[in-house]
């Protein structure tokens, strides 16, 4: 990890693909909340999904470095790719907190989605003594705060899906106007999402 940052946010998620809402997300964060800095984690596999990812870690991670090019507040971490089995994510934050010291403040970036579903993460009450979480809510909806939890609730209209990408490149649709340009370089380089020809 470059420099300490005074306020960072982990931001997981499969990222397959990212598009251009995941950015927007991030960005806003990082003006709403003050952050100083945006790690973004894809995840190998989620506890909470049956499906792997369909692209690799590794094209998973380009996308993201390629979206991010122009986001000097946004670093993209490979290390959850690299453990086996589910990433849990206190188990991530804990790692990060070893190896940065100092006082850095930590924040978990999240959909109000995954907030009401924080019951079912693995030692969220744990987690949520790490961090504090920070929830953007859908089209006005109040998140139900939780005792003894720090949460922050922003605000904000985003627009994207990775499943809709995803239908669109296997059905022929105009999944190009979804992503943004690089990836899409990376998604036509590679074939992600696409068919496989016999």
């Amino acid at each position: 990890m470059s420099p300490l940052p005074r306020r960072c946010a982990f931001y997981g998620g499969s990222f397959d693909p990212v598009h251009p809402a995941h950015v927007t997300v991030a960005r806003t964060a990082v003006v709403q909340a003050g952050l100083d800095r945006v790690i973004f984690l894809p995840a190998a596999q989620s506890p909470l999904k049956a499906d792997r990812p369909e692209a690799s870690g590794a094209d998973r991670v380009e996308m993201l470095r390629v979206a991010l090019a122009g986001c000097p507040w946004a670093e993209v971490s490979d290390w959850e790719l690299h453990r086996p089995g589910p990433s849990f994510s206190w188990q991530t934050v804990e790692h990060f907190q070893e190896h940065a010291g100092g006082d850095t403040e930590w924040f978990w970036l999240m959909g109000v989605d995954q907030w009401e579903q924080l019951p079912r993460w693995q030692r969220w009450e744990y987690l949520a003594g790490l961090v504090t979480f920070l929830v953007f809510t859908r089209g006005g909806s109040a998140p139900r705060p939780r005792p003894g939890v720090r949460a922050i609730f922003l605000s904000g209209e985003f627009h994207g899906s990775s499943t809709a990408v995803r239908a669109a490149c296997r059905e022929g649709g105009a999944w190009e106007d979804l992503v943004l340009p690089a990836v899409a370089a990376v998604i036509r380089r590679e074939g992600l999402y696409h068919p496989r020809r016999s």
